[in-house]
C-alpha cells in the first residue's frame, strides 16, 4: 500500500491522506480518515470517515472493513476546525464510490 494517497471530491479538490501505520499511534486530534484497499495499483476507497478524535473514531469500523471488504490501509488527514473537516468529508463521499458509505445511505425516492 502506498504511504500518501491523494483523494478527490466531487468539486475536483484533492485531499492527501496519510497511511497509519501500526506501532504509529493515531492521534487524538480531529481529522478525515478512510478505509482502502489496492489492487493492480489501484486504490479504492472503501469508507469515507471523519471524527473530533480520530484515536477513538478511525477504528470504529475497521474490523468490519477488514472482514467485509478486505480493507487493508487506514489512512488519516488532520484537520482540528471541525466545519472544515465537515465540508471535506462531504466533497470527498460525493466524489467517491465507497461502498461501506453508500451501504449506510438510506434508498432515494
Amino acid at each position: 500500500m502506498k504511504d500518501i494517497i491523494d483523494v478527490r471530491g466531487a468539486s475536483g479538490a484533492a485531499y492527501r491522506f496519510t497511511r497509519f501505520r501500526d506501532g504509529n499511534p493515531l492521534s487524538a486530534m480531529g481529522g478525515n480518515f478512510l478505509y482502502a484497499r489496492e489492487a493492480d495499483d489501484v486504490t479504492a476507497v472503501l469508507f469515507v470517515g471523519e471524527a473530533q478524535n480520530l484515536l477513538t473514531g478511525a477504528r470504529v469500523a475497521w474490523d468490519g472493513a477488514v472482514r467485509d471488504h478486505r480493507a487493508e490501509g487506514l489512512y488519516t488527514r488532520l484537520n482540528i476546525s471541525e466545519r472544515t473537516r465537515q465540508a471535506e468529508h462531504a466533497d470527498i463521499l460525493a466524489g467517491a464510490a465507497a461502498p461501506m458509505n453508500a451501504a449506510s445511505r438510506p434508498e432515494s425516492a
